[in-house]
């Protein structure tokens, strides 16, 4: 087995006396679309926000590419290509679509921000940014205000400006959160899209299982910071503790349809 695109040795949190991360030996292969699940409070979100830097790890280590990234600040992860989105959107309400886009471009490129309509003129800036919005199919929205969108469209568009930075590993924390089923179903196919283009690998936290078992290649199950099952969705399908400790009767039935 090669070198992993980012690995984790004993990986531990907690707050106060409840466990988060507990000795998480974890590996991401480049290429590899994975989901995260588990029940509320398994540690999921602690654990992208400890990847990603917005949680100090207080054991263990963190390697990405090969390089100790333990105590990088954000910024210094995200120049590397370690990217995430949030499970609140978070864009510039009052931007176009275009802007929103234009910033993440502007900084991975190390160029100053100047005012809009300069920037807007530049045709190979504009390029670009297109080409990202077309990639999250966005370019007809391109003038748009954000706060204008649909709730899936403002999706659409985190993922976009996500893209922009040019990540190597992005984090997707909720992607489908508050989406009706056809805006679910276009993100979805988005992302499968991205995923084979193979410039970025996915890693995407997620509740809903229509989701994870559509979407995934790999699934790692948390449950109290401890990692329950990681493997192909047909492994954790017919993993009797995942079945008795989070997924229940429900998702039971919901195997058993897929497997018909």
């Amino acid at each position: 087995m090669g070198e992993p695109l980012l690995s984790t040795e004993k990986l531990s949190n907690h707050f106060g006396k409840v466990c988060t991360a507990l000795d998480l030996d974890l590996r991401f292969e480049p290429g590899v679309l994975t989901s995260i699940i588990g029940p509320n409070g398994a540690g999921k979100s602690t654990l992208i926000n400890l990847l990603t830097g917005h949680l100090p790890v207080q054991a263990g280590k963190i390697r990405f590419q090969g390089r100790d990234i333990t105590r990088l600040p954000i910024h210094e992860r995200v120049r590397m290509g370690i990217c995430r989105s949030f499970q609140v959107v978070n864009v510039f309400p009052e931007l176009t679509v275009a802007q929103n886009v234009m910033i993440p471009v502007l900084a991975r490129t190390g160029r100053a921000w100047r005012p809009i309509r300069r920037l807007s003129r530049e045709t190979a800036l504009m390029q670009e940014t297109e080409a990202f919005l077309e990639k999250v199919s966005l370019l007809p929205e391109r003038d748009t205000p954000a706060t204008a969108l649909s709730h899936g469209d403002l999706r659409l568009l985190e993922v976009g400006v996500a893209l922009a930075a040019a990540p190597t590993l992005l984090f997707l924390d909720e992607p489908t959160a508050g989406m009706n089923p056809v805006e679910r179903v276009r993100l979805l196919d988005n992302i499968r899209q991205l995923a084979r283009e193979g410039r970025s690998t996915f890693v995407v936290v997620e509740h809903d299982m229509d989701v994870v078992f559509s979407l995934s290649e790999r699934i790692i199950v948390l449950h109290r910071g401890e990692i329950l099952c990681d493997g192909t969705p047909e492994n954790v399908r017919a993993d009797a503790k995942v079945r008795e400790v989070y997924l229940g009767d429900d998702v039971s039935d919901l195997f058993r349809y897929r497997e018909e």
